[in-house]
């Protein structure tokens, strides 16, 4: 084992020292990244599971649960701005048993709500009991409207008034809602509403004008007398009108881009709502048919027979009391009267008509042509097919208008060259930014190559032979038995006059040194291919020589 290790050091030495300065220097910083790479992880690795002990913490109840860990030795960390304390996960129960045991979290909202009434006392007075229960009322309602979505913090006030004997003379309960967003985020006229009736609908006597809602930058988002209820609904009014003007005008401009081109006609829509709630009932009532049978018929008669005296005038006598002359005769009386009344059956229909509020009351279309452009279609063209495309109903009041009028092009065309420039440029930078990733990936590879080949260089060991037995001592081609020193002159030797090269000879090819010529390309040859081999076969040779 000793040996392994040994030889491994060794072989890690030997190429080490064969590296280029820069070589060692990019594997001293890649061991130091990975030494580095391996602390983090390890540190990473080791590290516990952090769970959530308490959250929602006030600053005061985050500072005493900190200082109650760090007596107890545990690990703990802080998120969401100190409002919520992580500590290991196997130690969350235990440490919520030890610091309720401290009265910990003093304000948390375990400690809101009806949790409260369990702390009631049996010697607490009257109005304690009041505001215990008006404490919790106030909590429930907090932790409700924190479960909606938008809803970050919630704060609920409650007004209860002392009850009167004499009702005209009872103050109206009311209540206040504080509401704290998340960031980016807002709260809506229908969640506003929401807010509005569940608070109303979980205080006694309470009515829904008189919850007044406002989020914490100060916006009043309900008031008392529905104030802010009727803004918010307003609004969701306006988005309504607005939705169904937008759906008309794209329709229609769609239909006249087709018609005249694009960018040659514009089209505003302006839709208006009716939202009354009003409710209309008709009566109706139908004949009966012929030879219904009546409901009821009655028949009377009347007959009146008889004789007798027929008194005639008077004068007046005394006491002014009517005389009376003789009768004038006899008279003879003879009546009949016959009276029928008969009820035939009469039907009623009843409709009770109930309309919805947000119907389309008004529908006003103006569009406008640009002149130039829309040369081949006519204002009347134009105006049938937009009334039907837009549903326009003259009875109810429908407005429709087309126009044919020069458009101003500068600014769009302004406009459009400075969005071509600004794709251009655009264009152009990324060119010039994948031209400089190209540039930079040739110049790594440039040097990633340069130190390979420089690295193969120092690591193939320089072998020179010496005088072999059986080749002799090397001599100089084209002169036999003469040395390295009786070489020729290099060129630069050679003075130059004129312009003049001199003329060199051929020197002819000994065989005898090209066959050696040829022996040493081998030898280096084999040296770059193996080179461990050939320095095992020299090692060797040496070793025989000692």
């Amino acid at each position: 084992m000793n040996n392994k290790v040994k030889s491994f050091v060794t072989k890690t030495k030997s190429s080490f020292s064969g590296f280029t300065a820069g070589q060692r220097a990019v594997t001293i910083i890649a061991i130091i990244v990975a030494i580095i790479g391996g602390i983090v992880f390890v540190q990473w690795a080791s590290r516990p599971t952090m769970a959530p002990l308490f959250t929602n913490l006030s600053s005061s109840d985050a500072g005493a649960i900190t200082a109650k860990l760090t007596e107890r030795g545990t690990q703990y960390e802080l998120a969401d701005a100190g409002s919520t304390v992580l500590v290991p996960r196997p130690e969350v129960d235990q440490a919520r048993i030890d610091l309720a045991g401290e009265g910990l979290p003093a304000g948390s909202k375990d400690s809101q709500g009806y949790n409260l009434l369990d702390n009631e006392g049996i010697a607490s007075s009257d109005f304690q009991q009041k505001m215990t229960a008006k404490r919790a009322t106030e909590g429930e309602l907090k932790k409700a409207i924190e479960k909606m979505d938008p809803i970050q913090e919630a704060t609920v006030q409650l007004a209860l008034p002392e009850e009167e004997v004499f009702t005209a003379e009872q103050a109206p309960t009311t209540a206040s809602v504080l509401v704290a967003t998340k960031p980016s985020q807002s709260v809506s006229a229908g969640q506003v509403e929401a807010i509005v009736h569940l608070v109303s609908s979980s205080v006694p006597k309470l009515a829904a004008n008189q919850v007044t809602v406002t989020d914490n930058t100060g916006k009043l988002l309900s008031a008392s007398g529905m104030a802010g209820a009727a803004s918010s609904v307003n609004d969701a009014r306006v988005a309504q009108a607005q939705t169904i003007s937008a759906a008309a005008s794209q329709k229609i401009q769609a239909m006249l881009d087709k018609a005249v081109g694009v960018g040659n006609s514009t089209v505003t829509v302006q839709a208006d709502l009716n939202f009354d709630n009003t409710q209309v009932k008709t009566n109706e009532y139908i004949p009966a048919q012929q030879g219904a049978v009546p409901v009821q018929e009655d028949s009377s008669n009347e007959t009146l027979k008889g004789s007798g005296q027929t008194p005639v005038g008077g004068v007046l006598g005394p006491d002014n009391i009517t005389v009376p002359n003789a009768n004038s005769g006899q008279s003879n009386q003879d009546y009949e009267k016959a009276t029928t009344r008969v009820t035939n059956p009469v039907g009623t229909r009843q409709t009770v008509t109930e309309q919805a509020p947000g119907r389309l009351q008004r529908l006003n279309v103006a569009v406008m042509l640009d002149a130039t452009k829309a040369r081949a279609v006519t204002e009347a063209q134009v105006q049938t097919i937009v009334a039907a495309a837009a549903g326009i109903d003259t009875t109810r009041g429908d407005v429709i208008a087309v126009s044919k009028i020069p458009f101003d092009r500068a600014a769009a065309q302004e406009a459009e060259a400075k969005a071509k420039a600004l794709e251009e440029q655009k264009k152009q930078d990324e060119l010039i930014e994948l031209a400089k990733n190209i540039g930079l990936a040739l110049l790594l590879l440039l040097a990633l190559l340069i130190g390979f080949r420089k690295s193969r260089k120092t690591q193939t060991k320089t072998i020179e032979l010496g005088e072999l037995p059986s080749m002799g001592q090397p001599e100089t081609p084209g002169r036999p038995g003469g040395s390295m020193a009786e070489l020729p002159p290099s060129p630069a030797e050679y003075a130059l006059e004129d312009d003049e090269l001199p003329v060199l000879e051929a020197i002819p090819v000994d065989p005898q040194s090209e066959a050696r010529a040829n022996a040493r390309e081998e030898i280096s040859a084999l040296v770059e291919e193996s080179p461990d081999e050939v320095a095992r076969l020299l090692r060797g040779w040496i070793s025989d020589r000692k």
